[in-house]
């Protein structure tokens, strides 16, 4: 009895020691299935359209690899960038500014060559199969991206900037789509393709010691030695990007390599698991100690070596006894000298917005990466998303960013392009996972609106959606719309009106900022058309070491005036839909369905921006800028194949070639080229056409006249790098943009403001009919829009409490004001943070203090919205006092 009783207490004792250890126990694969997965899969496959063609398309690229590699496998493994030549496999390199300088040893097999350089280069690589195989010098075959003339040049290896990592990671990334091939049919073509890649690199890699820098150009020793930027292979740790897909080939090539290990391997008198281990762990610890503990270093830092602790064996393997359990706590609790843990580094987000402190395409990459580590980590059994709900509402933010394209705009250091998805797969994958359909279907629903859009294609997903996307849900495609959505942190503003392609309307207003890749760009502005920025600040530069990235990533790169303020704190005069911005990333109450407007200031300078909506499909954006100084340069870079210019009479300008700019406000003017220029101080309206699109789409900008002016038109840099920001790809590198630049000498513009109208419009459907200036004074102006189907607008901006009568019959007093008739009369009366507008016999007045509010006519009936006690006359010569509230009828 005694003898069952200890036989069951030592059974209790085992099963809870296995159940302690469980979320550590190693199989494979384990990153992101396991092996009772795949019958998983292969009904989704079969059963789901996406996944059936997703793998139809994975097979598809890797096939023709595979099987050239039955007959000829040095194919595939000589055009891995290593240091091939005999004698010279070197085992120690040195680094010097930051680029490679020299190699030391000779180890037994070529060992992976290091990248050439830490910055990038103007050149990419040539198709695999032009690549020079057994590539002794590390020279690459490259193409200028920035040029037309695609005849390969040959880049020597110290200039080749990014190539070799790339290529190496090319050729990887074949290695790991394989694996999964292999594991899943269990066809053993696809794992001999694989593990010959995987096991070339594993070697070259672990004869390699990590680089030395002597001088410290990366602010650390390199080797073993703590501090700096330095990766093991990369001269940046967060672009350490070789063991990731080299970590996934393993983790599916698991049992094949232990049963087909290499002779190369077992020479070292060491198992795979052992050499893999000495790799994996070098990455690692390195990783670990090494790039930035902050920001987006410290979290691509982590998402470059997660995949590599998680493939380790348990801690007792190693000698250290450093496994797998020894380091993932080093991400998901323990912060050191040198990397934020999630619990801290999760604290960036904004409690309010949701949003990360960095651009938009930074911050929308760092939920994605923390989501992308969140998944693998689940599968090991730690629970990394549920335990903060801040992260669904940092997925959610990124939607805040988007235009009606689904587009992030483009501010400081980024591209634009689509949102990623991939965000809100993750989310979709774990709220299946976790059984919480009502958070799944939201998710869906963004995933929906994307394909809808055009802008995601489910079945274009790599093997990885594979294994984790989940089918969607019932749900709809609907996206939240917001009408203006605020950031105070980016100093950023997003204003709405519709969020449709073909007529919505969108306009950014924003300061300056330094740090965390936003820009010293001025108080600036962009405005859009079917669904695309129209003059978009400029993004076109291949890296932050290009000789244009002081022209794109600084103020020359934006629309805005020079010079003057760049960076620092900015004052919201007035916001109409206004954000709490201690409460809220959006508007909670929109006054009127037509108008929106900002007014910000900063420095010396104050700009308000107007959006007008005329009909269902037309509207026009407004923009009055002041600036307290006698000389100033308005800058707009507006896309276009040509621009062109009249006078108010129809006339063309005739503008002068010159050599240059005269007294630059800013060195990278010197990237303006072909410069034009007129003596002009009178009404004009500039054209820019894209006939690069069926109907062309036209930029129409009128500009009041002002004293001592000179106008300049030049041919900027390109606008993008990117082919889906710009209609017909227009302005894309290598095209320039044309780009206007209106010169105001000595005649301060604070009391003589630049102000113009922008409108665009398809060929043959032009809204606006006529502009004009009714009057303008040192704190006033006011202008008149007419439109072609009989709606006229009276717009009245002041920067003084000051009563004015720019008509007879036209009374205002406040910030910003709108009285707006039709072709029956009335139509409505929309005052911006005022005390009065009255049109005629309308009128809407606050009761105390100032008000934004709008009085308005719809079928006879009148209503009005408020923020504040208003006071409403009425032709019938009705006047009462009405209480604060929103689309209310006038009784």
């Amino acid at each position: 009895m005694i003898s069952k009783r200890i036989a069951l207490f030592c059974f209790i004792a085992l099963s809870l020691l296995i159940q302690a250890k469980s979320v550590f126990a190693q199989t494979h694969p384990n990153l992101y299935v396991a092996n009772e997965d795949r019958q998983t899969i292969l009904s989704k496959i079969q059963n789901e359209e996406w996944a059936k063609v997703a793998w139809e398309n994975l097979q598809e690229k890797i096939d023709p690899f595979v099987e050239r590699h039955q007959s000829d496998p040095e194919w595939i493994t000589s055009r891995l960038a290593m240091y091939w030549k005999d004698g010279k496999h070197y085992t120690q390199c040195y680094i010097k500014k930051q680029n490679w300088d020299y190699g030391e040893g000779n180890a037994p097999v070529p060992t992976v060559r290091l990248p050439g350089m830490r910055t990038w280069n103007n050149y990419i690589n040539v198709p695999l199969k032009d690549r020079i195989p057994f590539n002794e010098s590390g020279d690459m075959l490259g193409l200028d991206r920035s040029s037309n003339d695609k005849v390969p040049v040959l880049v020597p290896y110290k200039e080749s900037g990014h190539m070799i990592t790339k290529n190496n990671k090319e050729i990887l990334d074949l290695a790991e789509k394989a694996s999964f091939v292999y594991w899943l049919t269990q066809d053993e073509k696809y794992a001999r393709f694989s593990s010959d890649i995987f096991c070339t690199w594993l070697l070259g890699t672990y004869y390699m010691n990590p680089p030395l820098d002597p001088e410290m150009s990366t602010k650390g020793a390199g080797g073993y030695a703590p501090g700096g930027i330095m990766g093991y292979y990369d001269y940046e740790q967060i672009h350490d990007f070789l063991q990731k897909p080299a970590a996934v080939t393993y983790d599916f090539l698991y049992d094949y390599l232990q049963e087909n290990t290499p002779k190369a391997i077992s020479k070292t008198n060491k198992s795979v698991r052992e050499v893999a281990g000495v790799v994996f762990k070098r990455f690692v610890d390195l990783g670990l100690i090494r790039g930035g503990k902050r920001g987006n270093w410290n979290v691509n830092g982590f998402r470059n070596i997660l995949p590599s602790m998680l493939v380790l064996e348990s801690n007792g393997f190693y000698e250290d006894k450093k496994g797998k359990e020894h380091y993932i706590p080093y991400y998901t609790k323990i912060t050191t000298d040198h990397h934020e843990a999630l619990p801290d580094f999760i604290k960036n987000f904004d409690d309010v917005t949701g949003l990360w402190p960095e651009s938009p395409g930074y911050a929308s990459g760092m939920i994605g990466a923390i989501l992308q580590m969140g998944i693998p980590l689940y599968k090991s059994g730690v629970n990394t998303i549920g335990d903060n709900p801040l992260l669904q509402k940092a997925a959610m933010a990124n939607l805040g960013w988007l235009d009606a394209r689904g587009n992030l705009v483009v501010v400081g250091d980024m591209r634009g392009g689509p949102t990623d998805l991939s965000v809100f797969e993750d989310m979709l994958t774990y709220y299946t996972w976790e059984g919480d359909l009502d958070k799944a279907k939201k998710m869906a629903s963004v995933i929906r609106n994307g394909i809808a859009s055009g802008q995601y294609n489910r079945s274009e997903i790599s093997w990885k959606g594979l294994c984790t996307y989940e089918p969607l849900p019932e749900s709809s495609n609907e996206l939240p719309f917001n009408r203006a959505a605020y950031s105070e942190h980016h100093r950023h503003l997003i204003m709405k009106n519709g969020n449709r392609v073909e007529n919505g309307l969108m306009f950014t207003l924003y300061g300056g900022n330094k740090g965390g890749h936003l820009s010293p760009n001025g108080l600036a502005m962009q405005f859009y058309g079917n669904g695309y920025v129209l003059n978009p600040d400029a993004s076109a530069y291949e890296s932050y070491w290009s000789k244009d990235a002081s022209y794109h990533r600084e103020i020359t790169g934006s629309n805005t005036i020079m010079p003057g303020y760049t960076k620092g704190e900015i004052t919201i005069n007035a916001m109409d839909p206004s954000v709490d911005a201690s409460n809220n990333f959006y508007n909670t109450t929109e006054t009127s369905a037509a108008c929106s407007f900002a007014d910000f200031s900063a420095a010396e300078k104050r700009r308000l921006v107007a959006m007008v909506r005329t009909s269902e499909t037309t509207g026009y954006y407004v923009d009055i800028f002041r600036s307290n100084q006698s000389d100033n340069d308005y800058l707009q870079h507006i896309l276009g194949d040509a621009a062109s210019l009249r006078n108010k009479r129809g006339e063309l300008l005739d503008f002068v070639k010159v050599d240059s700019i005269s007294n630059h406000h800013h060195k990278a003017y010197s990237f303006f080229a072909n410069p034009r220029k007129i003596d002009f101080s009178n009404d004009f309206t500039a054209t820019w056409t894209i006939d690069k699109v069926s109907p062309s789409l036209n930029i129409n900008m009128w500009m009041m006249g002002q004293e001592n002016r000179e106008i300049y038109l030049v041919d900027a840099p390109p606008s993008t790098l990117r082919s889906d920001l710009t209609p017909g790809m227009v302005n894309r590198s290598p095209q320039t943009t044309p780009t206007i630049i209106v010169r105001q000498n000595d005649n301060n513009a604070e009391d003589h403001p630049f102000v113009s109208v922008f409108e665009s419009f398809n060929e043959g459907e032009k809204s606006i009919k006529k502009i004009s200036k009714i009057a303008a004074s040192d704190h006033f102006v006011a202008l008149s829009i007419s439109s072609q189907n009989g709606e006229k607008q009276f717009i009245c901006n002041a920067i003084d409490d000051a009563v004015y009568q720019p008509k007879s019959d036209l009374v205002f007093q406040g910030v910003f004001g709108i009285a707006s008739e039709n072709k029956d009369g009335f139509q409505y009366l929309y005052l911006g943070k005022g005390k009065s507008l009255r049109k005629g016999n309308y009128c809407i007045e606050a009761v105390d203090g100032e008000v934004t509010a709008e009085l308005k006519v719809v079928d006879g009936e009148f209503y009005y919205s408020a923020d504040g006690t208003v006071r409403i006359s009425l032709k019938n010569g009705k006047e009462n006092e009405y209480k604060p509230g929103y689309n209310i009828r006038v009784k």
